[in-house]
């Protein structure tokens, strides 16, 4: 089989003097990629890391996140990615699920590491990078020690990374990712959304989980990333201007401080020519507003941790049917990828006709083959090949896709079924609103009540009566919120996607 290994010893051989990857503090072109992923191979196979064993990584996005990953590729490890805005007990819960032979620190997470490694039966061995990491080895000191070795056999291997979910209820599921699978996949999704050699990505997703794949796009043309970090709009936006980036991919809310930052005429965007979205949707109103932003196209990909990559994407082409003549498909999430088969079924799952509402399942050759240490819990979720996203949606004639919201957020009110996303997509068209989450919370006479937590605009005001009037007429009274809270910010996940299980569980707080 073609390996991650191989291809990039070809970049190497083909563009090693061309960039592969730019942070705040490092660029490597392929050749030095190259060098650098085997020196960390040669020192993670002298600590004994043998093929199948973990070696995991807690760092934010840099440099070193990809040579790690190569490094594994090239010797057979299995790469974890470890999310380093865990607490030190959900932390250890994960370093005891794998039991990484090695972890891979960033400076500042050393307190972290230290915490968790102190509630673990665990002994690793440990190799610190950046300032404040107190391991007993250096990466940097490492990469000059096996900077003499020969170039690293490509290991053959099944097994390539374990991919943790973002644990809404419960301890996080190992998502585990096969080698090949995974390398067809990214090679899939490039084609899918037109990526090619001259591209410059601008990497903007934490890669400790599935945006590792978008991390490792340059895998398929030898092209350049431009690495942001820590997300900061301004970040973004300077390192677009100076690394004349030209294709991304960004969860909504970093979309939405882009556009609400006031920022964007004081830098030059006109070198991106597709500006991608996902991992939750985005309101029809922001997507006007992005689309009056950048002079590019937009996409809109749809995936998920055990899906190893993307399902439905609705493109470019979409976007400005959607802008002119077909206003709704805005709403969508696209239509299925040609390796994509999707069903829409109800809760006996039946299939059900186009435009009725129920689970949606997919099925790829790249949904994961299992969940690391819990047959159990992925027997729950894939079943005869299909994946049971737990998303709620439904299908129209043309085959577009519309997204309710998941099914363990639907309200029932009153004796409606009610989808958030619908809800929310009438209050982001308010001038006055940033980000919204509707939510459903206990109520003695509805069952559920409706209820909405908004963010402002910068320097905008509004009050929870004129936000509710807004509704009235677009649409049914009944979804009508029955309560509006105003926040400074809404809580986000790692992935930077909102987490309504925070808003439902502060709410229902302050209401006892």
């Amino acid at each position: 089989m073609m390996t991650i290994g191989e291809l990039v010893r070809r970049h190497a051989v083909s563009r090693g003097n061309l960039p592969a990857y730019v942070d705040a503090v490092r660029q490597v072109d392929w050749h030095a990629f190259d060098r650098n992923s085997d020196s960390v191979g040669a020192a993670l196979r002298a600590l004994g890391v043998a093929p199948g064993e973990r070696v995991a990584m807690i760092a934010g996005d840099c440099v070193e996140v990809a040579e790690v990953f190569a490094a594994c590729a090239k010797i057979g490890a299995v790469r974890v990615g470890l999310n380093g805005r865990l607490v030190p007990r959900e932390l250890a819960q994960l370093i005891e699920d794998c039991s990484p032979r090695v972890i891979v620190v960033q400076g500042r997470y050393w307190p972290l590491l230290q915490a968790a490694l102190a509630q673990s039966h665990a002994a690793p061995a440990v190799i610190g990078f950046g300032d404040g990491h107190g391991a007993g080895l250096d990466y940097a000191d490492t990469l000059a020690r096996y900077a003499g070795e020969a170039p690293l056999p490509q290991t053959p291997h099944d097994m390539l990374m374990i991919c943790y979910t973002t644990g809404s209820t419960g301890l996080p599921k190992g998502a585990i990712y096969r080698h090949e699978p995974m390398l067809r996949s990214i090679m899939a999704v490039a084609l899918a959304e037109g990526a090619n050699h001259d591209d410059v990505w601008l990497h903007a997703m934490p890669a400790a989980g599935v945006p590792i794949m978008h991390l490792m796009r340059n895998l398929v043309h030898g092209s350049k990333t431009v690495i942001v970090g820590d997300w900061d709009a301004e970040r973004a936006l300077s390192l677009i201007e100076r690394e004349r980036t030209t294709i991304t991919v960004l969860v909504p809310t970093m979309l939405t401080s882009i556009i609400t930052s006031g920022l964007l005429g004081r830098y030059d965007t006109s070198s991106m020519r597709q500006l991608g979205y996902g991992a939750s949707p985005l309101p029809p109103a922001m997507v006007r507003e992005a689309a009056k932003a950048f002079s590019c196209g937009l996409l809109q990909m749809y995936g998920s941790t055990e899906l190893m990559g993307m399902s439905m994407m609705l493109f470019p082409s979409d976007h400005e049917r959607g802008l002119t003549e077909r206003p709704e498909i805005l709403a969508s999430a696209g239509r299925a990828l040609p390796y994509a088969d999707i069903r829409i079924v109800d809760d006996e799952g039946r299939d059900l006709p186009r435009g009725e509402t129920g689970e949606v399942l997919i099925r790829t050759e790249y949904v994961t083959p299992g969940y690391w240490n819990a047959p159990e819990k992925y027997q729950e979720a894939v079943r005869d090949g299909w994946l049971y996203t737990g998303d709620m949606g439904r299908m129209d004639e043309e085959g577009y896709i519309y997204l309710g919201d998941r099914a363990k957020f639907r309200i029932k009110t009153g004796g409606y079924n009610v989808f958030p996303t619908e809800i929310e997509n009438v209050l982001a068209e308010y001038p006055a609103v940033r980000e919204v989450c509707v939510v459903g919370l206990p109520d003695s006479k509805w069952g559920e009540r409706i209820h909405a937590v908004v963010s402002l605009r910068k320097g905008a005001q509004a009050d929870p009566a004129q936000i509710r009037e807004y509704c009235v007429g677009r649409i049914a009274n009944f979804k009508i919120p029955k309560s509006i809270d105003i926040w400074d910010e809404l809580p986000k996940g790692p992935t930077g996607k909102i987490q309504k299980r925070a808003v439902i569980d502060a709410c229902v707080q302050k209401q006892d």
